[in-house]
């Protein structure tokens, strides 16, 4: 009985844990990647966002330089990360 008390508590904590609110809004995740990607050949464009497990799937394009991709921002501190990207 005790074992499943703590399995339980600790259960808990963690899906607590995982299901923080983010520090970075999807507006910020959005400007974030629209600014990474605006360059002297057009505009970055955010066509869908996700969050998920403590971060942000972007998927974006800028059509001036027929470039694509999604990126990761992370929810607490707004880092980068590329998943893909192509240029047609």
């Amino acid at each position: 009985m005790k074992h499943l008390s703590l399995l339980i508590a600790f259960s808990s904590i963690f899906l607590f844990g995982c299901m923080q609110q983010p520090q970075i809004t999807e507006s910020e995740a959005t400007a974030i990647i629209e600014e990474l990607h605006t360059n002297s050949f057009g505009d970055a464009e955010v066509l869908s966002i996700e969050y998920n497990w403590g971060r942000y799937a972007v998927e974006w394009e800028n059509r001036g330089n027929c470039e694509w991709g999604i990126d990761y921002v992370d929810g607490d501190d707004g880092q980068v990360e590329m998943k893909q990207a192509s240029i047609c």
